[in-house]
């Protein structure tokens, strides 16, 4: 399954073939992303993980069309959205799926609301817009969709501007928002970035009710907590291109690309190598594994020509790292036996908040809830 696919029958919601996305600079060009395929099937959590500047955001930003062009190029072999492609649609034509079809809730709620409007302007907004309603009918949908992302007196706050949330309201606004026009994929990025550890497991519980409920996600995030309590699948970035994917428990069990491993130490404290700044800066090699420069087993067969195929690392194909060690001329026993896990050998879901392991379920926040 060189392709990142699901393995089901089913045709997924979202499949996507060699994505690349390149950035004019001051200094030349930047790829951004660099051959991505991927694909997220019907109820399932597909989780983007790296460092900063690894691509994840970028990745999720170019299938909708929300890179500005210029100064970016945007082109893939295939972008298609149950069954029918959006790669190279119109402006027009792409604002008729996003939205009501594919919902995105962005990095910072601070920014993605408007603080001049209500909050109840904000989420009437998207329904009027792809559905014909009146304005009370929009209202009381803005009501219940307040409700269901957890925020209380919905009906009362309905009136109220951002600033008079806090932070993790605010992004539960955010995703009700999302939500309005009903989608069919949320793309979330770092949804639980700016707000602390109790606040971020009752939005985690909140995602997983919502994929519960038949609505695909596209999940990116940097926290290894976040993959292990909300993923179906992980596909873990670096440098505009995929080097490891597979079903999370299998991903956290036996963590197979270098650069993977290196993710995971660098999470748990173990002096993993630096990893962050050379990808954020955008000056790896274009060619061959992008993770060869930082590598302790880099071998000749890393440099030149295209990014490594993907290798299967277990029994099933489904847990495969793009890294010529795994293929049939190579020894990955050197790799697998530095293979370390930031659960320590616990399923993912099993760790509590602020840990090294994943948040657990929903605790209570006296002052980022009840505000």
């Amino acid at each position: 399954m060189s392709d990142g696919s699901t393995g089901d029958d089913e045709p997924p919601i979202l499949s996507v073939r060699d994505l690349r996305t390149r950035i004019r600079t001051d200094d030349g060009w930047l790829h951004a992303v660099d051959g991505v395929s991927f694909d997220v099937g019907r109820g399932e959590t597909v989780c983007l993980v790296g460092e900063s500047g690894s691509g994840k955001s970028v990745t999720c930003e170019s299938l909708t069309g929300l890179v500005p062009r210029p100064p970016a190029e945007v082109s893939a072999d295939a972008v298609e959205f149950d069954g029918e492609p959006i790669a190279g649609r119109s402006e027009a034509e792409l604002r008729s799926v996003r939205g009501s079809r594919i919902a995105h809730v962005f990095q910072n709620p601070q920014s993605a609301l408007d603080p001049v409007y209500t909050v109840g302007r904000q989420v009437t907004e998207p329904i009027r817009i792809h559905e014909d309603v009146s304005r009370s009918a929009a209202r009381d949908r803005a009501v219940d969709l307040l409700r269901r992302v957890g925020i209380p007196r919905a009906d009362e706050r309905l009136d109220g501007y951002p600033h008079e949330f806090s932070g993790g309201m605010q992004q539960r606004i955010a995703i009700a928002i999302a939500l309005a026009g009903d989608p069919d994929l949320l793309i979330a990025d770092e949804p639980t970035t700016a707000v602390d550890v109790t606040v971020q497991a009752r939005l985690l519980d909140l995602f997983r009710s919502i994929v519960g409920d038949g609505t695909s996600a596209l999940l990116v995030t940097h926290d290894l907590r976040v993959v292990a309590a909300a993923a179906d699948r992980v596909l873990v970035m670096y440098g505009g291109t995929i080097v490891e994917r597979g079903p999370v428990e299998a991903v956290f069990d036996a963590p197979s690309h270098p650069y993977t491993q290196a993710l995971f130490d660098s999470y748990g404290g173990t002096g993993g190598p630096s990893i962050a700044d050379r990808s954020a800066r955008g000056d790896l090699p274009t060619d061959g594994c992008r993770f060869r420069a930082e590598c302790p087993h880099a071998v000749d067969e890393c440099a030149g020509g295209a990014q490594p195929a993907f290798h299967a690392v277990d029994a099933s194909a489904a847990h495969a790292a793009s890294c010529v060690h795994y293929g049939p001329n190579g020894d990955p026993a050197p790799i697998r036996e530095n293979a370390t896990s930031p659960t320590d050998g616990r399923d993912p879901g099993e760790a509590e908040c602020g840990s090294t392991g994943p948040p657990a379920g929903p605790t209570a926040n006296a002052e980022g809830e009840r505000r």
